[in-house]
């Protein structure tokens, strides 16, 4: 028994590590923030949660970002992408093809941008994920004719 409770107290605690770095991140707190979300990853790889390495890498992702490494956020949220389409979670998918969209934004590739966006989009409206939303008015915003570039949409 005590084995199931440890097992349960670690999915735990990775859950409350993934908080405290998204939290970090929002903060401005970007070196605490790969600390946290790094820590996370480890623990739920050590695990074998494969959904969680997923969402970890997503934040990651995100992470790198909004601090303004583009190419390595999409190389993580590639590795988020092939591990959901591996593991079958949409919003894990729809998540990391948001986070290549946004990328692909900061990198000036609209095209990319919208193709990535609006599938994103899709897998969010399938499931009904209130993530839809917010991926319509991005995919409005990189769509529209740009007076002048505001970088990438915020995450």
């Amino acid at each position: 028994m005590n084995g199931i409770r440890d097992a349960g107290n670690r999915l735990g605690q990775a859950s409350i590590i993934a908080e405290i770095g998204v939290v970090r991140r929002w903060a401005g707190d970007y070196q605490g923030a790969a600390m946290e979300l790094e820590a996370g990853l480890t623990m739920s790889d050590d695990m074998g949660d494969r959904g969680a390495v997923a969402e970890f890498l997503n934040e990651i992702g995100t992470l790198h970002l909004v601090s303004g490494n583009p190419e390595q956020a999409a190389r993580r949220h590639q590795e988020a992408l092939d591990l959901a389409l591996q593991i079958c979670t949409p919003w894990d998918q729809a998540h990391a093809l948001a986070g290549l969209g946004r990328c692909a934004v900061a990198a000036g590739n609209a095209d990319d941008a919208h193709g990535k966006l609006r599938q994103a989009h899709e897998i969010f409206q399938r499931i009904g994920a209130t993530e839809a939303t917010g991926i319509a008015i991005e995919l409005r915003a990189i769509s529209a004719p740009q007076q002048h570039s505001s970088g990438p949409p915020s995450p």
